[in-house]
């Protein structure tokens, strides 16, 4: 992704640029959108389905490990071939996806679907990416253009949370057809307005890494389904040590190819910048207490206190928000005060803010997950930025592409991880009323913990301040 953004394009008129940015925005949005736009239907897929916590769980596993295991392969691809065939193919696979998990009557269709889409989302997202910067070649209006494309991450997370619950309300599979029909639009726009932009050529290509996506991605998914079968099952089943024996191989796979390819994925090198490796662990850590905390708040909420998921989503649209309207900020005062401090004040504030939804079912649930809500988006507004600019700026000028992509694979994977790692205690529980979401939620404590020990190692060793990142965050 990082040679997309030196590469000199073809200047358009002011009114087809302003058309191709709406796009490209556009795309961005439906991408952000599902991600959050399941959480308030899963109650409703889990009764259709007829789908167990463990089962439900992989509804939003599939798509960020997709997602994330593939995102840099599909920068890399945006970096050597046609941009507009890339984001055409991905689109189109996203709204065949979107179809076919709008249309499945089992749970392992949904999921399948749901990988598919979360894959031609790590296509279509570096191929916008590339575009717009490949299209604004002068500086202010590159800025100003990849600061709207970046906001509308933030817009379609936030969107996703309440547009969800709205569409939910109607049918769950609502929430599927819709953005599915909003990519049909944007592919037609596309091939009208979008020109073609071709990538690197001849002696300037290097060989594609599709073998570690496929072993990092296949490492992850076995790794995930080993950890939720050994919840049902035990760690002793043959089956279970199986799965992640062949998790281990594939994982292990993974760090051999990157070491012996040409062009590998993710150079391991990169990782012996503290700074690099501080910011992704956080990330993943932070990113995976929230989808977490956010799962069990939707399975309660609707399925203990009888919710809609309109009311469901509102009461998480306020934590959206304020991470939308502050997160920028945020991202200013690192300038004076440095990453980890803002990271660790705003993990301070998501422990509590986690912690404090322990209450459930001894206080106002309104009061409960409001205030939770409330200030889980204050201390996540803190945190993100700071982890993001740390993980990029610590990174050579030749490393920037690299480890923007890198922070939101972390940021998608920590996703999946996690959940299904809290979806197994709360499934495993084997507590009757209030008991197995407690345990769930104490574990997601317990990983927002992990991300402020994270943080807060980064405070003893303060950097100089860097400059912002580029990212294409979901949140």
């Amino acid at each position: 992704m990082a040679s997309a953004m030196k590469d000199a394009g073809p200047l358009v008129g002011r009114a087809r640029a302003g058309l191709l940015l709406i796009i490209l925005c556009a795309v961005q949005f439906i991408d952000a959108f599902d991600v959050s736009s399941m959480g308030p239907a899963l109650p409703e897929i889990q009764r259709d389905l007829g789908m167990s916590p463990d089962r439900l769980q992989w509804v939003v596993t599939a798509y960020v490990l997709g997602y994330g295991g593939f995102l840099l392969l599909g920068g890399r691809l945006a970096d050597l071939f046609d941009r507009k065939t890339l984001l055409l193919g991905s689109l189109g696979v996203f709204v065949v996806a979107s179809v076919v998990g709008g249309l499945a009557t089992s749970g392992d269709v949904l999921i399948a679907a749901r990988l598919a889409k979360g894959i031609a989302a790590a296509f279509s997202a570096p191929a916008a990416l590339a575009i717009l910067l490949n299209t604004y070649d002068e500086e202010g209006e590159r800025n100003r253009a990849l600061g709207t494309f970046i906001a509308v991450s933030a817009v379609g997370f936030t969107s996703g949370l309440v547009l969800g619950g709205v569409l939910a309300a109607v049918s769950w599979q609502l929430v599927l057809f819709v953005p599915a029909a909003l990519a049909l639009v944007l592919m037609a726009l596309a091939v009208l307005v979008i020109p073609r932009q071709q990538g690197h050529s001849g002696d300037d290509r290097q060989p594609v890494d599709l073998f570690g996506a496929l072993a990092v991605t296949a490492g992850l998914l076995a790794l995930v389904y080993g950890v939720t079968r050994a919840a049902e099952s035990g760690w002793g089943d043959g089956a279970t040590i199986g799965v992640l024996a062949v998790a281990v191989v594939l994982l292990a796979a993974f760090v051999q190819i990157q070491r012996v390819h040409r062009a590998p994925l993710v150079p391991l090198g990169i990782f012996t910048r503290p700074g690099v490796s501080r910011g992704n662990a956080a990330i993943f850590l932070l990113q995976g207490s929230y989808v977490a905390w956010q799962f069990l708040a939707t399975l309660y909420l609707q399925n203990v206190q009888q919710w809609s998921p309109v009311e469901v989503g509102l009461i998480f649209a306020p934590g959206g928000l304020l991470v939308m309207l502050t997160a920028s900020r945020w991202a200013g005062q690192v300038a004076k005060h440095g990453p980890w401090p803002i990271a660790s004040a705003g993990m301070v504030l998501m422990v509590l803010g986690i912690a404090s939804t322990l209450l459930l079912g001894d206080l106002n649930s309104v009061l409960v997950f409001g205030v939770g809500s409330t200030v889980i988006g204050v201390g996540y507004a803190m945190c993100f930025p700071a982890a993001n600019i740390s993980a990029v700026a610590a990174a050579r000028p030749d490393e920037q592409g690299l480890a923007s992509g890198l922070f939101i694979a972390s940021f998608q994977i920590g996703s999946g991880f996690v959940l299904a790692i809290v979806a197994s205690v709360f499934g495993g529980a084997g507590e009757a009323g209030l008991g197995s979401y407690r345990a769930g939620l104490i574990t997601a404590v317990v990983v927002a913990a992990l991300a402020l020990t994270v943080c807060l190692t980064g405070v003893r060793r303060r950097s100089q301040p860097p400059a912002p990142a580029v990212t294409v965050s979901q949140h």
